[in-house]
């Protein structure tokens, strides 16, 4: 055996050079990094390939609270009580229930997908909880609307 030869590994660049992509083969493959360990890359590597199990029951807990909306909304509007404030579910509501349940699921399920990428993003830490919470309010407002 040749003792000369360079045995090192380390002759390719360095893979810090270039901050995480948003989505790489380990976003959805798996991957080892939860959260972002060095200071000095907290202001530019925001992404990571592992989430938590808080940020899953987050996401599962806002969608649920929109489809749970879509349900009440509907149940309101074959009541004759209300109509859809949003212009924009309005138009699908215009076309049935079907199309309006599948973009309101389709545009959550978008919206949380990104949230999700962007998890370290401080207006996603702190939005994510303030939205549960709006929704929440809307659901009680619109339980009470429908007790009446």
């Amino acid at each position: 055996m040749n003792l000369t030869q360079n045995t090192d590994k380390r002759d390719r660049s360095d893979r810090r050079k270039s901050p995480t992509p948003v989505i790489s083969r380990y976003t959805f493959f798996g991957g080892r990094r939860k959260i972002i360990r060095r200071e000095s890359d907290k202001d530019s590597c925001l992404f990571v390939d592992l989430y938590s199990t808080r940020l899953l029951l987050a996401v599962l807990s806002l969608l649920t609270l929109s489809c749970l909306d879509a349900y009440l909304t509907l149940s309101l509007l074959a009541k004759g009580s209300v109509v859809e404030a949003n212009p924009l579910m309005a138009f699908f509501l215009d076309y049935g229930v079907f199309p309006f349940s599948v973009i309101k699921f389709v545009i959550t399920a978008s919206a949380l997908i990104v949230l999700c990428l962007f998890k370290n993003v401080n207006i996603t830490r702190y939005g994510l909880p303030i939205a549960i919470k709006i929704y929440l309010l809307v659901i009680i407002y619109e339980l009470y609307l429908y007790a009446i």
